[in-house]
């Protein structure tokens, strides 16, 4: 195996638990190339596994543990798996409501309380690394449109077609079989946890990481969105915020009976321009730097009458150091400020009995993600060990995938303040009907996270 040195860690951590981006010290593995051999034994180990990974992946894949459910069942076959290994399993059950308070959480989607199984498989003691490996063993809620049974391994063109192949069965199936390659092989053996991670990583990466300690490095095998498998490593995860701006105001009094667009326009208070002034004034104040999209903006019953209510719905993209709720925060106390900068209508009121007055009113919350950002730095040590991995595998040298946001890649990064990446196979279909991973690729997969364990070992010391 290459020279790899021991890493000086150097932590930029930001302030206020907003999150890491970690710039690590040199690394001399990619520049100086691997021994030639080690890259083809990882590979010849996986595939000696190929049977044993398709075996595993059809049993869980058999078994349902869709978003929302224990998945008890399916976490029984991961810890019978482990155990066989020598492996200590943890096993736990965890309510996302406990963390409701984290700054990292976020209600998980669809809702539901559990409890939890979350597995964690401690290696032998002489034979553990300070690594872990992690994946997720829940799966969408199929829906209509597939073409096979989603409980039932297909294989089509080289393509395996069935619920969770590609998100993330096969990430975890592909992370026992390596970790029963090294345990045959007599390599170092990583911690390795299979957890609930769809939905906001609530139900499982946010409670098993908040209380985790000990790894220097986690791979999240997991593969990213694009489909390209490991040609992109998530080591990048976006900062995202949904919010809803509501704004009220007042129409005039109606000059004719039950005629609500006879009131003249000088005499309301238009709900939907003031909520366009207050969009205006927030990405002039607050959020200029970051990207922003008004995905949908309602107003109004009639062509003919002042809007008397307007509602946006803002999604916001952003980096460290900020966090969701200090952005928050932020859009709440500068729309409360541009309200008092609106018009108000005062004077008598519409019978001429009594003095009255109209005001704009406001309001802005949370209504969908809010995840916290964290990103690794692409040349430091441990991203090159598992760059490297890839390349000598795939003989593919990957890019960086830097787009994803909500990724449970934030966990480690930013509760454990170490280096994580998400990296998988070539897959399709993912949230929709025959879902499907490439079977080669996923004994691709198994041999570099064989590697990359190694890799990191060096580095770990």
């Amino acid at each position: 195996m290459s020279p790899m040195h021991k890493m000086t860690r150097r932590s930029l951590l930001r302030t206020g638990g907003t999150g890491v981006a970690l710039a690590l010290g040199p690394f001399s593995g990619l520049a100086a190339g691997k021994v030639p051999g080690i890259s083809q034994d990882a590979l010849a180990l996986a595939e000696r596994y190929r049977g044993d990974l398709m075996d595993l992946l059809t049993s869980l894949v058999a078994i349902r543990s869709h978003s929302g459910e224990s998945a008890e069942a399916a976490q029984q076959v991961v810890a019978d798996y482990l155990s066989r290994l020598s492996y200590r399993v943890e096993s736990s059950r965890d309510t996302p409501s406990r963390l409701a308070d984290h700054i990292e959480f976020m209600p998980p989607s669809p809702p539901g309380d559990g409890p939890f199984v979350n597995i964690i498989g401690h290696p032998p003691e002489g034979r553990a690394t300070p690594v872990g490996m992690f994946a997720h063993i829940d799966t969408e809620i199929p829906g209509d449109g597939w073409n096979t049974d989603p409980y039932e391994i297909k294989r089509v063109d080289g393509q395996l077609h069935g619920l969770g192949t590609a998100d993330d069965k096969g990430g975890i199936a592909a992370m026992l079989v390596a970790a029963a390659a090294l345990h045959e092989s007599g390599g170092p053996l990583p911690l390795v946890m299979s957890l609930h991670g769809k939905g906001g990583g609530s139900r499982g990466s946010l409670p098993v990481f908040n209380r985790l300690s000990g790894p220097q490095a986690v791979l999240y095998v997991h593969p990213a969105e694009t489909g390209r498998g490991m040609a992109d490593i998530k080591n990048v995860v976006q900062g995202a915020l949904d919010v809803t701006l509501t704004m009220h105001g007042w129409r005039g009094e109606p000059n004719e009976i039950n005629s609500p667009e006879s009131a003249l326009y000088k005499d309301g208070g238009d709900a939907l321009a003031a909520c366009w002034g207050a969009i205006d004034h927030l990405r002039t104040n607050v959020v200029g730097e970051y990207a922003v999209n008004v995905g949908r903006l309602e107003s109004g019953d009639s062509i003919g009458a002042v809007p008397e209510s307007a509602q946006a719905q803002i999604r916001i993209l952003f980096d460290p150091p900020a966090t969701w709720r200090q952005l928050l925060a932020e859009l709440q106390s500068e729309l409360e400020a541009f309200v008092k900068t609106l018009p108000r209508k005062t004077g008598a009121s519409g019978d001429g009995s009594q003095e009255g007055h109209q005001t704009f009113s406001a309001g802005i919350e949370r209504t969908g993600l809010g995840t916290n950002p964290g990103a690794v730095d692409w040349d430091s040590p441990y991203c090159l060990g598992l760059r490297e991995a890839i390349s000598g595998i795939t003989e593919r040298e990957p890019s960086a995938y830097g787009n994803h946001y909500a990724g449970d890649i934030r966990f480690p990064i930013r509760l454990l303040g170490v280096p994580a990446f998400g990296v998988g196979s070539i897959g399709g279909n993912f949230y929709g009907p025959d879902e499907w991973v490439d079977e080669d690729d996923l004994v691709r997969l198994a041999a570099v996270v064989i590697d990359t364990t190694r890799n990191w070992a060096t580095l770990a010391g």
